[in-house]
């Protein structure tokens, strides 16, 4: 764990050099981001997220390599974690923005199995997958500006057939 650390650290020096940087996210926004999420599975009666800092640092090695490509967002692939991405055209001034984003989904969300058309809610049905114990968040600015927002979930959810709760 040392060593993936230290190589970690030295990626974000790196990247800091190539006009990327590595946002931390610090207690308090930890805090905001794991009450927006919680929010929503409060009201179905879910049990609440836990932070992950495993998922954490796995989540900004990918905001990362976003950031590095500055050319906008898909999934990392293969993943073994659900993924939600968010992208804004400058960091905003608390990261849970991006699962504020996500949440409003919930308009358009019909209680049922997950089918072909997840992808209009799929990443509010990330957020209240009963199932999902743990959350991870990074964030890393390209060099042109725009802000780039990860979090994965462990156990991943949106399985196709299923219901989120």
């Amino acid at each position: 764990m040392k060593l993936y650390a230290f190589l970690f650290a030295a990626l974000v020096l790196l990247v800091r050099a190539n006009g990327q940087e590595l946002l931390v996210i610090d207690t308090a926004m930890r805090s905001s981001i794991l009450k927006e999420h919680n929010k929503e599975r409060q009201l179905l009666n879910i049990p609440d997220l836990l932070w992950s800092n495993e998922l954490a640092e796995y989540a900004a090695e990918w905001a990362l390599q976003l950031a590095e490509a500055d050319a906008g967002i898909h999934h990392r692939d293969p993943d073994d974690f659900g993924e939600n991405i968010s992208w804004f055209s400058a960091a905003p001034n608390d990261f849970s923005r991006g699962v504020t984003l996500w949440n409003e989904e919930k308009i358009d969300y019909k209680y049922k199995a997950i089918g072909n058309d997840w992808a209009k809610t799929g990443h509010y049905t990330q957020v209240i997958w009963k199932n999902t114990e743990r959350v991870g968040c990074g964030c890393a600015l390209g060099a042109s500006g725009t802000f780039f927002f990860v979090c994965n979930y462990d156990p991943p959810g949106n399985y196709s057939g299923q219901k989120p709760y």
